[in-house]
């Protein structure tokens, strides 16, 4: 399952076991609270835990999820980072074991990835739930940003909605740790229900990857002495040079695709799932390609690799770059 039909699941009946695997430990963490509470663990004096990662013995692992409980009304276990879903040996005394769980027994499994062809998992998909933490992508925050705000008592409109789509619209994935701790982070500083983009804009710190939003945006309206000048501002860190580069490539490489997807006739926010973005962000940026001849991107992205090359090699210095920026700009 995914993860908001999980959590609307639990607000049923409770299975005495769990699998949660992916890699989005966000989706994880919030489902494996949610458990425990439904259940009312005391974490520190009833959950027994165990960590994969630091190799605990298995024996022991199958002891605690089999035992009786003692001393209390219910027996919790649970193993994180398990590597029975994708590992070849076959556990046959665990499989069992979760065949024929004791009505007082619970078992929460984390697990970084899962073998869906195991007979473990499905005997899991069988006898109890399975959530699904994949990443989300840019395209499908929608959703997980409504809740989000409605948990807050917030809402976001228009303008607001549009700067936050673009800050997350070049991210190939999206940390929701960041989001959630960003937003926040502006809740607290908005005394209203209604979150505007100046909010977002003086609150919420930009990841890395969109620190330089603003210099594609000059590049595709033709602000060549804007695009310098920002250029200019990330070169006082050379550190930054490298995800400058990145980011033109990406931004260059995007809009071929996007070029691509169009002469298909894909258009506007059908864009979207092609170019693996937000329909609102892909239609805006197939509006964009219309305004880039291929000859020129094509020609761009082989100097943005040479300029990369001879920037690392300190065969050439940010100048390589100005002149791809004008290159762009005056297309």
């Amino acid at each position: 399952m995914k993860f908001k039909e999980f959590m609307n699941a639990l607000d049923g009946e409770i299975k005495n076991v769990y699998l949660l695997s992916g890699a989005e430990t966000f989706f994880i963490d919030k489902a494996r609270e949610k458990i425990l509470s439904r259940l009312g663990v005391d974490k520190a004096t009833e959950l027994i835990t165990f960590d994969c990662d630091a190799k605990p013995v298995l024996s022991e692992i199958l002891s605690a999820i089999d035992s009786s409980p003692f001393f209390a009304a219910r027996n919790v276990v649970l193993v994180k980072n398990a590597t029975f879903f994708s590992a070849e040996k076959k556990i046959e005394r665990l499989e069992n074991i979760l065949r024929d769980m004791q009505p007082t027994n619970y078992v929460i499994f984390t697990a970084r990835t899962a073998d869906k062809r195991r007979r473990l998992y499905k005997i899991i998909s069988q006898v109890g739930a399975i959530l699904e933490a994949e990443p989300l992508r840019p395209w499908e925050i929608d959703d997980w940003l409504n809740d989000k705000l409605a948990s807050l008592g917030k809402i976001m409109r228009g303008e607001a909605r549009r700067h936050f789509n673009e800050r997350l619209g070049i991210l190939p994935e999206i940390s929701l740790w960041y989001l959630e701790n960003e937003l926040d982070k502006v809740a607290l500083n908005v005394e209203g229900s209604e979150i505007t983009a100046a909010d977002l804009r003086k609150n919420m710190l930009a990841p890395p990857e969109v620190s330089n939003f603003a210099l594609t945006d000059a590049v595709d309206e033709k602000k060549f002495r804007k695009a310098i000048y920002l250029l200019k501002q990330q070169a006082r860190v050379p550190a930054k040079i490298p995800l400058v580069i990145a980011l033109l490539v990406n931004h260059v490489r995007r809009l071929l695709r996007a070029k691509y997807f169009m002469a298909q006739g894909i258009t506007g926010r059908r864009l979207g799932e092609p170019l693996e973005m937000n329909p609102y962000i892909a239609q805006k940026v197939g509006e964009t390609a219309k305004s880039y001849s291929e000859k020129i991107l094509e020609e761009v992205f082989i100097e943005l690799a040479a300029a990369d090359f001879k920037l690392k090699t300190g065969r050439a210095g940010v100048e390589i770059l100005e002149r791809v920026l004008i290159k762009l700009c005056k297309r």
